[in-house]
């Protein structure tokens, strides 16, 4: 039987497994920002976001006697570096990356979402309050990439 506390853990490697993948993600967004080197910043910082990000959610796992799952890591690292992959290939590649990364922002605050309630109901304070901080540097990238949508895509469409 899957006890709560299971449900938070899988949750919770999860968000860790997202994390590993939103690292990645990032690298190869920031080096695909030749002619806007003035974007690359945001991504180097929310790239370092996310690296505290996965050792605060390891912290989690082992104050909750568990540990990551290598399994769900390699999984959404592969998935994401074959979206990336998939991507490289097309003219408007910076373009979609961006919509792709602002897409996972939007999965990322949704994934907090939940596994703060889950930790909220839970009583388990140090997850929720690790969520909280989670979700408002996600929403600060997710905000930070909309607003620069039309800056990406203007400079695509210029010869």
């Amino acid at each position: 039987m899957t006890t709560n506390k299971d449900i938070l853990v899988s949750w919770l490697r999860d968000a860790h497994a997202m994390e590993k993948a939103a690292t990645d993600t990032l690298d190869r967004l920031e080096d695909s920002l030749e002619r806007l080197p003035h974007l690359a910043t945001q991504f180097r910082q929310h790239r370092e976001e996310s690296r505290a990000q996965t050792l605060r959610i390891e912290d989690c796992l082992h104050n909750l006697g568990t540990d990551v799952s290598l399994i769900k890591d390699v999984a959404s690292r592969t998935l994401a570096g074959a979206q990336l992959y998939a991507m490289a290939m097309t003219a408007d590649q910076l373009v979609k990356r961006f919509m792709a990364a602002y897409a996972f922002e939007s999965f990322e605050i949704a994934s907090y979402l939940a596994l703060g309630a889950a930790a909220r109901s839970m009583g388990e304070r140090a997850v929720e309050r690790m969520c909280d901080e989670h979700l408002e540097q996600e929403r600060a990238m997710a905000r930070w990439l909309e607003q620069h949508m039309a800056e990406v895509t203007e400079d695509f469409l210029r010869p």
